[in-house]
């Protein structure tokens, strides 16, 4: 039964986060959105950039987020099972997972030149159904830390 409900919270919180993710880059309106390098023209003050920060933070798997609980839950799911032959193999895709986020996180805040032309333009009108969401599960990623235990008892 633990094994289930370490399961389904991985699954909530990879989704959650996942969700917010997409949502927020589907809120900023390109024509030309094909790499990575396009989205670091929005700047490092806008809220999308903070959201998209936070979104990939969580994914890698940064301790103080969500996300972190999330791969400590394989961790432990790993040793209950005494499967100690995919530690190994676990921790490199983590470090690999890792690279790659923090890359991203990389050409996000840091590729932002000021010569280039504004290629993307952010919706006039924000979508309040993506701030109802966005807000709420904003404060899971960060403060989840104290909601896991709550978290696992309603996965089971």
């Amino acid at each position: 039964m633990q094994t289930m409900a370490f399961v389904l919270s991985y699954t909530i919180i990879y989704n959650a986060t996942s969700f917010l993710l997409f949502a927020t880059i589907m809120q900023v309106v390109s024509t030309d959105i094909k790499t990575l390098y396009s989205l670091a023209n929005l700047g490092a003050s806008n809220i999308y950039a903070k959201i998209l920060g936070l979104c990939v933070l969580s994914l890698a798997g940064v301790p103080p987020l969500v996300g972190f609980f999330a791969k400590i839950f394989t961790f432990v799911l790993l040793s209950a099972s005494n499967l100690f032959l995919l530690f190994p193999p676990f921790f490199v895709l983590l470090f690999v997972g890792l690279y790659f986020y923090v890359q991203n996180l990389r050409f996000l805040n840091s590729t932002n030149l000021p010569s280039s032309p504004s290629i993307v333009e952010l919706n006039p009108r924000p979508n309040l159904t993506y701030f109802t969401c966005a807000i709420p599960l904003s404060f899971l990623i960060v403060f989840g830390f104290c909601y896991v235990d709550d978290l696992l008892l309603l996965a089971s």
